[in-house]
């Protein structure tokens, strides 16, 4: 649901092509989430007797999730060039999208370390996990998508461009340390 290459993208290309362009792009990303989402899920349950596994992948995830931070304070929005482009995103790019996404990975790992014992641990946790975060991951791509058909110009502004990408990494900033005062998990059941 924040803001980060799922959303922007859904955001731009709504707003470019169209709410109903986004239908495959947004069916690509479901299928991209649910993969990475049941991969990363199996190895966090098999390493889930290792704390040393769960604080190496709960660490990649924090590491990822900075790295985004410190992206979204960099973006210059006025060098996005939209012209020339004549072809929609589709499927192929929604699911590619998730295994190249680094927050999706951030979140991913850190969700599955802390939460697939709280929903019954091994594959009944994942399964439950993957039905929250894929229900609510569409609702929200489905959101910035009329978003985007309705602020179209938002992101080119000179002034409201950067001040949006700046907002959206002080909003991952404080993600990221409340993932950092919380911890790894170690000690699973």
């Amino acid at each position: 649901m924040t803001p980060g290459p799922n959303a922007l993208t859904c955001f731009a290309h709504g707003g470019l092509f169209g709410a109903r362009s986004n239908i495959k792009l947004i069916l690509g990303m479901v299928i991209g989430l649910v993969s990475l989402e049941l991969s990363i899920g199996l190895v966090v349950d098999a390493l889930s007797e290792s704390n040393t596994a769960l604080q190496v992948l709960h660490w990649i995830g924090m590491i990822f999730l900075a790295v985004m931070v410190v992206i979204m304070f960099r973006v210059n929005p006025k060098t996005i060039e939209t012209k020339g482009v004549d072809s929609l995103l589709g499927i192929k790019a929604g699911i590619t999208m998730q295994f190249v996404n680094g927050k999706e990975w951030a979140f991913i790992i850190l969700i599955m370390s802390k939460f697939i014992e709280s929903f019954g641990g091994g594959l009944t946790g994942i399964a439950v996990i993957v039905f929250i975060t894929v229900s609510v991951c569409t609702l929200a791509m489905v959101a910035w998508t009329l978003a985007g058909t309705r602020l179209d110009n938002i992101f080119s502004d000179e002034v409201k461009g950067p001040q949006i990408f700046k907002t959206c990494g002080v909003l991952l900033g404080f993600l990221w340390i409340a993932f950092l005062i919380q911890g790894p998990v170690t000690g699973l059941p």
